[in-house]
């Protein structure tokens, strides 16, 4: 089975989409992972440098309103002992702490850091676990004893580096007490700001669905400019065929004439020697004769310019003539507008209007139910812009649905004795006049053919 173009084009760029979408999905999380370790990077320098900085102060919060960078990144620290409490507290920090949010989805922990994003607070809060593996200071009066070697690490033990109070470092009148909450703390907590960080996830979560977006439009732009580049080199292909099936049967059409008015000659002198002889017989030969004329004449319509010379003609008066002279009477609704002017070749038009009655004639419907409706669509007829549509009526047997969109190519026909060439001539005419013409099945039954046309505005003076 043939999958149509468009059918396949669509599934290639749903696909192409697909992909793309995927590549942009792992750019972005490139870019979030990345903006994640300079988050932490930052998170570890700040920390160090705090640290660093103690040696010349007595508590935290000297370092961090000594330091301009620590200040304006930190906005708060606090050591929390091992009942939650709070045992030291600078800047904004929670009364007691949570360890439920150490569990939390979007935290990261690597050797007792733990990062948790505060989106609310633009920050992020760095905590840090404290495995105490030093004895407890001693009191300030007493000198502490000399330190022994570091024992090696037993299996699954985690020690952390905590800064001992040196009596010989510059500015070391502070409070004792200070190290012994040191000591003493389970879990460090620091809020630091991270605008930058924040922006960036900011950043990335517009731009996410916008790029995916503008990627399907993208995507689907680039199928409809290669549906249009296929349509139009298939169009171009059709039109060298065209070319040459136009010469071919132009050729054939007036070769074929005079050899049909030799046939139509001898048939009319053997019917004066022999007029009671072969009667049946010339007759079909005179009908198939008539059938082949008729073929080579719609063939030159078809060949021949579709303009031809445009004048001005009053629709309802035009249609009615040819209803009358095909029909017997006149067909046209009552409704129909009787000033619609449409400006087109005389006989061009004929031919138009001949073929469809004819059609609507043949249709296999009671010619009682067939009529023509003159329409004007834009408002009042001065006004510039405004269409006629003639619509005509039957109540035939109708087209089938596969079939509607190739009864205006030529040779396609559904009679046995049609030529498939009139409703391409009609279109052809048709479009030549700025206008267009469409074939739909009615409810019921039957066909309605609908021609729509400018309307033709007569010039002031003419109108005078």
């Amino acid at each position: 089975m043939k999958i149509p173009v468009r059918t396949s084009s669509r599934a290639a760029a749903i696909l192409c989409w697909l992909l793309l979408s995927a590549l942009t999905v792992f750019i972005f999380w490139a870019m979030g992972d990345r903006a994640r370790l300079i988050r932490d990077n930052d998170n570890e320098r700040l920390f160090n440098m705090l640290f660093t900085s103690l040696r010349s102060y007595d508590d935290f919060g000297s370092v961090i309103e000594s330091n301009p960078m620590l200040r304006e990144r930190i906005a708060g620290f606090g050591i929390y002992g091992d009942d939650l409490a709070l045992t030291y507290a600078w800047g904004r920090v929670p009364p007691v702490f949570d360890e439920d949010i150490l569990e939390g989805p979007l935290r990261r922990e690597r050797y007792g850091r733990y990062t948790l994003p505060d989106k609310r607070g633009g920050g992020v809060k760095f905590i840090l676990h404290t495995d105490r593996v030093l004895p407890p200071p001693m009191p300030p009066s007493v000198s502490p004893p000399p330190r022994p070697a570091p024992e090696p690490n037993k299996p699954g033990e985690r020690r952390h580096m905590i800064f001992i109070r040196s009596e010989n470092r510059p500015n070391a009148g502070g409070d004792p007490d200070f190290f012994n909450t040191l000591f003493s703390g389970k879990y460090l907590y620091i809020d630091i700001a991270h605008p930058a960080y924040w922006r960036a996830q900011t950043l990335t979560v517009l731009l996410f669905p916008l790029c995916e977006l503008a990627l399907l439009v993208l995507v689907f732009y680039i199928r409809s400019l290669y549906l249009r580049n296929r349509e139009y080199r298939e169009r171009i292909e059709a039109q060298k065929n065209l070319v040459v099936l136009g010469t071919a049967a132009g050729t054939l059409a007036h070769e074929i004439k005079n050899p049909l008015l030799s046939i139509r000659l001898q048939t009319g002198i053997l019917g004066k020697l022999f007029p009671d002889a072969g009667k049946e017989e010339l007759a079909i030969i005179n009908e198939e004769v008539d059938r082949l004329s008729a073929l080579t004449y719609r063939v030159n319509d078809y060949l021949r310019e579709a303009e031809g010379e445009q004048v001005p003609l009053n629709s309802y008066d035009f249609l009615r003539n040819i209803a009358e002279r095909l029909c017997g009477r006149n067909i046209l609704e009552e409704a129909s507008v009787r000033d619609g002017m449409i400006l087109m070749d005389s006989d061009r038009a004929r031919s138009v209007f001949e073929n469809i009655l004819r059609n609507a004639l043949e249709s296999g419907g009671p010619e009682e139910a067939l009529g023509v409706l003159i329409a004007r669509l834009g408002g009042a007829p001065d006004k510039t812009g405004s269409r006629i549509l003639i619509t005509v009526l039957d109540r035939g047997k109708g087209i089938p649905p596969a079939e509607l969109k190739r009864v205006f190519d030529p040779f396609f026909t559904r009679k046995s004795t049609g030529t498939g060439i009139g409703l391409s001539i009609c279109k052809r005419f048709t479009e030549a006049a700025g206008g267009d013409l469409s074939l739909e099945n009615r409810e019921g039954g039957g066909i309605s053919a609908r021609i729509t046309l400018p309307e033709y505005i007569l010039p002031k003076e003419e109108d005078k």
